[in-house]
């Protein structure tokens, strides 16, 4: 299909599909996807299926060829690994652009495409081909270092999701340094080649939450992020993901994340620019964290102390959406390398 225009003569496009026993849906998916799209790569998370073979199937069928034998012509590439979880087969597709990047296999096979932008798009068919334009235009206009989608009318999303989702959100606003953010489950998103050549790999988060993990990493070092409408699409399939499993693991990473976060921008002072403000939230965190301890222990003064440690908290998330965004409207891009 030739789809909507995303691409220009000098800025090259690569999509990124995990994929896990998606045999159902992924020739769909390929299919959806605009010609004009430089590069598709597909990482087979060791599906058990016939996946890879469809995939191989719908990229011939729609006129692709594999990387490396033709120039400035559609190309893809299928990459196997063993089952390692949809965040693993995402980090293995960022590293093969940033090996390709390095290798000049990009430049020799799209010699006229000087910049690239960096597509994640799941295999299910839950994201649509033509929301491609609106993701990526904040990176064309360097307004965004990266942008993901923020799905609206969850029609057909499970109560248990959506619960979930509700959840995540209000924990990641206050954790991840952007206030703002809405979906934070939304793995539909667009990426400055730029920001992956500047990423540390360590840590990165192998299973369902990758999304929360990289949202929570790039937050702390002040990338710029911005959100776009995208459709919601909901079929059929069962969903992989174990939300009495997911909910307890990623909070956990949440709180990991949120710890890291604040003794990078108030004990440490990595961008901070007010020694006040980073001398009062250190205060109010490390305060109300005794507060809240001690009420088991001081059982007379529990309602002062439960008191404190709210107000305190309440401050702090003001204090600290403030920072973030002077942070992100700073100009530097990252704060903190």
């Amino acid at each position: 299909m030739t789809g909507p225009e995303v691409v220009s003569e000098h800025l090259g496009v690569a999509i990124i599909i995990p994929a896990y026993n998606e045999a159902s849906y992924v020739g769909n998916t390929i299919s959806s996807i605009p010609n004009n799209i430089d590069l598709v790569i597909l990482i087979d998370d060791g599906s058990t299926d016939s996946t890879a073979n469809i995939a191989k199937n719908s990229f011939q069928n729609n006129n692709r060829v594999l990387l490396g034998d033709s120039i400035s012509k559609p190309n893809y590439l299928i990459i196997n690994q063993e089952r390692k979880g949809v965040g693993a087969a995402v980090s293995k597709g960022l590293k093969e652009i940033l090996e390709l990047d390095y290798k000049n296999i990009l430049n020799n096979s799209f010699p006229s495409k000087k910049e690239w932008i960096v597509v994640i798009m799941d295999a299910d068919g839950q994201m649509d081909s033509e929301d491609l334009p609106e993701l990526i235009k904040p990176l064309i206009s360097n307004s965004a270092d990266h942008v993901k989608g923020n799905r609206v009318g969850l029609k057909g999303m499970p109560k248990s999701r959506k619960f979930g989702s509700f959840l995540l959100k209000i924990l990641m606003r206050f954790a991840s340094g952007y206030p703002q953010i809405n979906d934070t489950q939304c793995g539909y998103r667009a990426i400055k080649l730029e920001m992956i050549r500047s990423w540390n790999f360590n840590g990165f988060w192998n299973d369902f939450g990758y999304t929360n993990w990289w949202l929570l990493e790039s937050g702390r070092r002040s990338f710029r992020l911005k959100e776009v409408p995208v459709k919601s699409i909901y079929n059929n399939k069962k969903s992989k993901l174990k939300v009495r499993y997911f909910l307890p693991t990623v909070s956990l990473l949440i709180f990991r994340k949120l710890w890291s976060r604040g003794w990078d921008w108030y004990v440490r002072g990595k961008g901070t620019e007010s020694k006040s403000l980073r001398l009062i939230i250190s205060f109010l965190w490390f305060s109300s964290i005794i507060s809240i301890f001690s009420i088991t222990l001081l059982k007379s003064h529990w309602l002062i102390n439960l008191l404190f440690s709210f107000i305190s908290l309440i401050t702090i998330k003001s204090l600290d959406d403030k920072e973030s965004e002077r942070r992100l409207n700073s100009g530097k891009y990252p704060l903190i390398n």
